[in-house]
């Protein structure tokens, strides 16, 4: 039988010999010009994911072992990596208005605040798939991808999307879905709050007219008086958020004249980071509904086709 030197050449360059490997330092090997440049940044790469998922300890004579791995490594990179660990262009936080949400449709012809404010229309109009309290969770948030809320006398088929809000504008529930000055509407928005830890904090909410707040599942705001001003607060309210992501549902309703919501914290929370981002990403940049288990769990595959 024919021998393939090549593929001996092949072996013995990403082994070095299986015994010597042992005994050497792996920057050495690194560094052996029968290494080549892409390989090289293939098992930092490599080595960096596998210490992030507390997998393996990679330190020395570990070089062989990175081509096994190279498929599950993949897997690993789609599944069970936070999108989190990497960069993200996340809103800026502590006292700036908060400028993009993930919101749906305006629901319109509501008769007005004092009507919209005991409805639940996500509920209603997904036949209970989601509510008020559960967009404002992790679970919730996610199946508003594809939750498409059939609300024939209040707007029709409504949908969610990146939602761009002017913080000094008075009526800026009806201009940041493209309306003028509209009347008896109600607005829904939603924001994923990352804290580096838990803490007790302050938010500032500013709306025209009945803001209902709440946050990971908890109402914690119900205001039925406009505040004055699309940047004055008259009920400054403190919250709890944990560790990690949290998830804040605003909804605001509105009878005629000045319609505005908007919402900042403390100046002390500039480590928070806000989605979605400047570049327009929400749903993308947050962890997995599952962090472990089927491929298809990041929200990504929820994404509304």
């Amino acid at each position: 039988m024919k021998k393939n030197h090549a593929a001996d050449r092949n072996r013995h360059r990403f082994t070095g010999g299986t015994s010597a490997l042992k005994n050497r330092d792996l920057h050495a090997v690194l560094r052996s010009p029968n290494v080549k440049s892409d390989e090289v940044m293939r098992f930092w790469e490599a080595r960096f994911l596998l210490k992030t998922l507390n997998l393996v300890n990679i330190e020395k004579g570990d070089f062989i072992a990175m081509k096994k791995i190279t498929i599950f490594i993949t897997l690993a990179c789609v599944v069970m990596i936070t999108p989190m660990a990497f960069a993200q262009n996340w809103q800026p936080a502590g006292d700036n208005w908060i400028a993009k949400w993930w919101g749906m449709d305006l629901v319109t012809n509501t008769g007005g605040f004092g009507t919209s404010a005991g409805i639940d229309y996500l509920a209603e109009g997904s036949g209970g798939l989601i509510s008020n309290a559960s967009v404002s969770t992790r679970d919730g948030a996610g199946k508003t991808a594809n939750a498409i809320i059939n609300l024939p006398d209040n707007g029709g088929s409504l949908a969610w999307s990146i939602v761009d809000i002017n913080v000094e504008d008075q009526v800026n529930m009806s201009t940041s879905h493209g309306h003028p000055d509209a009347r008896d509407i109600t607005w829904h928005g939603i924001i994923a709050i990352i804290s580096p830890d838990e803490r007790t904090t302050v938010m500032h909410p500013a709306h025209d007219d009945h803001a209902q707040i709440w946050i990971n599942g908890e109402q914690v705001y119900d205001n039925s008086a406009w505040t004055g001003g699309v940047q004055v607060v008259t009920t400054p309210t403190e919250i709890q958020l944990k560790k990690g992501e949290n998830f804040l549902h605003f909804k605001c309703g509105e009878s005629g004249g000045a319609d505005y919501v908007n919402l900042h914290f403390e100046p002390t929370d500039t480590d928070l980071l806000i989605a979605p981002t400047t570049n327009n990403l929400f749903l993308d940049v947050l962890t997995p509904v599952e962090p472990q288990g089927k491929l298809a769990t990041q929200w990504a595959d929820l994404k509304r086709n």
